[in-house]
């Protein structure tokens, strides 16, 4: 999840680890990426099956695959962030499981040392997951599309992928960079879906949380933020529309 340690190290001692309990209602007409994001890897796990998950944050999301496989590596560059996934991790018993810090571009696990990659709005690096992945293995990301709460990043006149609606999609550039590292992309899927957030101190919380803006301030941005709830806000809560993708590409040649 994290190429920038210092945003997701304050997240975590603010909130004790990646979720601000904001409250909200989301609508899929399209289907749950996390859902799909999660199916694929499971679809991929054996007994003795090896994954390395990058980004992996508080790694809540990450266990919940875990016990697909025989050994499961998680990187974050963030120490708050591990401490509060290692707490996760011995609530759940899952003893295969190992929890360090990591950087995603340079892991430093030899060639070929697992059969899967996973990286869940994390980073992408495909040259460094193809050399830790064994001929035949592949990776799994759910990336953010550049579409992705538009109407929010207009409001307050910045934010992550600002104005990058107009340009490439970003699904297309990450698979692109899979395959010029090697492999074949496979499975391909965007997913647009709705977001309510049932009071104003609830969306407060959840823009605190995330890196849609990394500089986001209560006060600071009260004047933007006061307009956004005002033309977004609907019978059914605040309204975020959001835009995610999944990528399944499997390294199909030795390099």
């Amino acid at each position: 999840m994290t190429q920038q340690p210092g945003f997701y190290s304050k997240v975590a001692e603010k909130f004790g680890g990646y979720s601000s309990g904001a409250q909200r209602t989301t609508s899929y007409p399209q289907g749950d990426p996390e859902e799909e994001f999660d199916a694929l890897v499971h679809e991929l796990g054996t007994p003795t099956g090896r994954l390395l998950d990058v980004g992996c944050a508080d790694g809540r999301n990450l266990l919940s695959v875990a016990p697909s496989f025989g050994r499961v590596e998680a990187l974050d560059l963030s120490p708050e962030m591990l401490a509060s996934a290692e707490h996760h991790r011995a609530e759940s018993g899952l003893d295969h499981v190992r929890f360090a810090v990591g950087d995603a571009s340079a892991t430093g696990f030899p060639d070929g040392a697992f059969d899967l990659v996973t990286s869940r709005r994390g980073p992408l690096f495909p040259d460094e997951f193809r050399r830790v992945l064994r001929t035949g293995g592949s990776v799994v990301y759910l990336g953010i599309g550049e579409r992705d709460v538009r109407t929010l990043k207009e409001a307050f006149g910045r934010g992550q992928l600002y104005g990058r609606w107009t340009g490439t999609p970003v699904a297309l550039e990450e698979r692109r960079r899979l395959e010029d590292a090697g492999f074949t992309v496979d499975y391909e899927r965007e997913f647009s879906y709705d977001e309510f957030f049932h009071t104003p101190g609830d969306l407060d919380r959840f823009l605190q949380m995330v890196p849609i803006f990394e500089d986001y301030d209560s006060e600071s941005d009260r004047e933007a933020f006061d307009r956004y709830v005002g033309q977004a806000t609907t019978q059914e809560g605040i309204h975020l529309a959001r835009h995610w993708f999944v990528l399944r590409a499997r390294l199909t040649a030795e390099g």
